[in-house]
């Protein structure tokens, strides 16, 4: 399995997952140009993308979805409108994309719908995908517990969020149940959700100004440490805004 983040962000997202032949695109909202940079130097195109899953439908997730061919779009129903071509997805349904299986998890955010995913391949290893979400349900948390790997928001160092220039209006929002995860809400969860066959860890959709990569990366060493966590058994790594991660 190879999982590349295409870009992580409030100006877009979009990663991909490849296995076996199969690529599934999550999320549509960015820059298409170094996503077909990444396709021609394996010999493909945009066309060989096999599935586009979308998670919530703000522009940062969605702008560039007519970019692509509608009827490989999957996403909740109210997501967004792109013709009868769309096909629709629902909770609590396993779902079978060539030899990637798919579940959805339900996400809070104020965008509605919204959702995060499990994707589980051939050899049984399972990547957790959660994004632009306030808080998780112990439901969502316990799918998520002791996966292979992880791709979990880590939106915002609170402290910045809250001497930032932006808007009490946006502050709250924010930092609703409705918002994002902040360093430390994801670093507990993570804390919770990790076992013996977690290897790899990439923290998402950082605030490019109210975060740091060394933000992120010392809130989880220290919330690890504090519960006899070894941190440095993981592989572990924050996605960019502007540069392809590959986890």
């Amino acid at each position: 399995m190879e999982f590349i983040n295409l870009a992580s962000g409030s100006k877009g997202n979009g990663s991909l997952i490849i296995d076996k032949g199969t690529i599934i695109l999550v999320d549509a909202g960015m820059n298409i140009t170094p996503l077909k940079k990444l396709l021609k130097e394996r010999n493909l195109t945009l066309n060989d993308i096999d599935f586009i899953l979308l998670t919530h439908n703000h522009h940062d997730h969605i702008k560039n979805v007519e970019k692509f061919d509608i009827s490989k779009i999957y996403c909740l129903k109210g997501i967004k409108k792109l013709e009868d071509k769309t096909h629709y997805l629902t909770f609590n349904k396993k779902y079978d994309f060539k030899n990637i299986k798919v579940e959805l998890l339900k996400t809070s955010h104020d965008a509605f719908p919204s959702c995060g995913f499990i994707f589980k391949f051939e050899n049984d290893e399972k990547l957790g995908f959660i994004t632009d979400s306030g808080y998780l349900s112990f439901d969502v948390l316990e799918k998520l517990k002791n996966l292979e790997y992880y791709y979990f928001e880590s939106n915002y160092d609170i402290s910045l969020l809250v001497s930032s220039f932006r808007s009490d209006e946006l502050k709250t929002r924010i930092l609703s149940r409705k918002g994002h995860l902040s360093n430390e809400q994801a670093a507990i969860y993570l804390s919770y959700l990790i076992g013996e066959k977690t290897k790899k860890i990439m923290l998402a959709h950082l605030s490019e100004e109210c975060n740091t990569k060394f933000s992120c990366l010392e809130t989880l060493f220290n919330i690890f440490n504090d519960n006899n966590i070894n941190y440095d058994k993981y592989d572990i790594k924050c996605a960019s805004q502007k540069e392809v991660t590959i986890l």
